[in-house]
């Protein structure tokens, strides 16, 4: 976590000499509804994200209604950091192509967390009168390394503030520098959550796992009480101490599975607020691919059957294809008669199939014919190619290699001969000798 405090501050200096950093938004409402009934819509209008206060002869952006253009106040610099990257996805070592920040403002309530390990926080019954709003929530997704939701309340305008600029204080922001992991099996993973809080040390923390519309609680912890009442085997949460206004509550998974391949939120729990960040792990074990058999021999007029097994791999994505080149040819071409098996769940979680390539009677002239079972998957960088020779029986001359084969045994049969001779000579001479 000191490492993204050194980040963070390091990103506060930049934007310093750099000037304001700034990321259009949306504001996001919902609309169409009645009282007690869900919303029939949802709208968006332009907004503007900055880092505050705004400076007074700064202009915004025309189609920026008054009020939606936010300067947000962030002494622990979590919100900076994601303006920043946003402007430079290569600070976080992203790639100049990636996709466009993602940014979206919209209204927030404060609250009390229904849940045990929150229930310490609020004690008391009704909402201090610092909590009066408005307040804002903004959720900004930087690049593909970095994450963030800040619980924004609005502060008094300053003097010479620009007209139509609402002033925001970041009164609790939770970020990821992993919103997109990848594991192999067997693997430890660390998935990364950090939050800024300057009103107290008070807070909770909840990490849930979600994956096609279950869920559970792996792990939750009450700040409060400084206990754990939600700790599943394998998940390891990480507490770390106070550095530049940060917190880090991340959560490592030991020995990862298929079972873990899913989304991981992060929910922290401050009085009457809370923010989260959603994570997704992917757990990609690449397949194992055996072609058999190898060589292939038949006899003339005879049918021939490959079969390549893919085993070992996860998730389910997997494609097989099939070629042929003749002996001599200038090119490969794909087998026609192809089919394979469905998938087979392993007991580790992992999925095999097997898949058949189905050739003409073979003929003389097929002698020496490559077939190739090619196999990507999501967990390969490149294809995988597994290749077989056919052999004819009878089809054709003695190759090199039999020649050479034959050229060793004619040597070792020619001295076995010397060497039986040899033996036959030196005996005639001792009876000679002996009569």
């Amino acid at each position: 976590m000191a490492a993204a405090a050194v980040l963070l501050l390091a990103g506060l200096c930049g934007a310093g000499a750099a000037g304001p950093a700034r990321l259009r938004c949306w504001f996001v409402e919902e609309s169409g509804g009645r009282a007690g009934m869900m919303p029939s819509a949802v709208s968006q209008r332009p907004a503007l994200l900055a880092l505050g206060p705004a400076e007074p002869g700064l202009p915004l952006p025309a189609d920026v209604e008054p009020g939606l253009a936010f300067a947000v106040l962030d002494p622990a610099g979590a919100v900076r950091s994601a303006l920043l990257l946003a402007e430079d996805p290569s600070a976080a070592g992203a790639k100049a192509s990636v996709a466009p920040p993602a940014c979206e403002v919209s209204g927030y309530t404060p609250q009390d967390a229904h849940v045990p390990w929150a229930a310490g926080l609020t004690p008391w019954e009704l909402c201090p009168t610092g909590l009066h709003g408005p307040w804002f929530m903004a959720s900004v997704q930087a690049s593909a390394h970095y994450g963030i939701s800040s619980v924004l309340q609005a502060q008094p305008p300053l003097p010479q503030q620009p007209e139509g600029v609402t002033l925001t204080t970041a009164a609790l922001s939770v970020f990821t520098r992993t919103p997109k992991t990848c594991a192999r099996l067997g693997t430890d993973v660390l998935l990364d959550c950090g939050f800024t809080a300057p009103l107290g040390p008070s807070f909770s923390v909840e990490w849930r796992y979600q994956h096609r519309g279950t869920g559970r609680v792996l792990l939750a912890y009450d700040g409060t009480a400084a206990r754990t009442h939600v700790a599943e085997p394998g998940a390891e949460l990480f507490l770390g101490d106070n550095v530049g206004g940060m917190y880090n509550v991340s959560l490592r998974l030991r020995n990862v599975g298929t079972q873990h391949d899913g989304t991981y939120i992060c929910t922290v729990y401050r009085p009457h607020l809370h923010a989260q960040q959603a994570m997704q792990l992917n757990v990609a074990e690449p397949p194992k691919v055996v072609l058999h058999p190898d060589p292939v021999v038949v006899a003339p007029g005879a049918r021939v059957e490959v079969a390549c097994e893919i085993s070992g791999y996860f998730p389910l994505d997997v494609t097989v294809t099939w070629e042929r080149r003749e002996p001599g040819g200038a090119g490969a071409t794909a087998v026609a008669e192809t089919w394979q098996t469905g998938h087979r769940r392993g007991p580790n979680g992992t999925y095999a199939l097997t898949s058949f390539a189905h050739l003409l009677p073979a003929q003389p002239g097929d002698h020496g014919t490559t077939i190739t079972c090619s196999v990507a998957h999501v967990a390969l960088r490149t294809r995988v190619h597994r290749r077989t020779q056919l052999h004819v029986a009878g089809s054709s001359g003695p190759s090199l290699e039999d020649a050479v084969g034959l050229f060793l045994l004619a040597f070792l049969l020619y001295g076995a001969a010397r060497a039986l001779g040899g033996l036959g000579s030196n005996a005639e001479e001792e009876n000679k000798k002996s009569e």
